[in-house]
């Protein structure tokens, strides 16, 4: 089994991803980089047998880069046009209905800190 991979980014292409010279910047990009693959698996939908998104470091201990990425096994047609897919039709912004949908509500929130 040959596996490939196509790098996705850290955030959908339209938003602007964390900075290497913030605080934090690795914490800050792994975060970004769950909340897309969870967007991908969203829009697009889970992964077939043969096809995985990760999370990949890259880069020198001291100056990492985090991006996703789609691991496939060029074999199986149907891992290799899920890769395509992400690579194609990934979306641009994040997803305003997911995004509130896994955040409490405000109503919520008060009633915790009442507590």
């Amino acid at each position: 089994m040959a596996l490939d991979i196509v790098a996705l980014g850290t955030v959908p292409a339209g938003e602007a991803p964390a900075a290497a010279s913030e605080i934090d910047y690795v914490g800050r990009a792994f975060w970004q980089c769950r909340r897309f693959i969870d967007l991908l698996r969203h829009t697009l939908g889970a992964e077939p047998e043969g096809a995985k998104l990760r999370v990949r470091r890259t880069g020198p201990d001291f100056d990492p880069y985090l991006e996703v990425v789609v691991e496939f096994d060029e074999a199986n047609p149907a891992a290799r046009a899920y890769a395509n897919r992400c690579d194609r039709e990934a979306p641009t912004r994040w997803d305003r209905t997911a995004e509130t949908a896994s955040r409490p509500s405000p109503s919520s929130q008060g009633r915790l800190a009442d507590r």
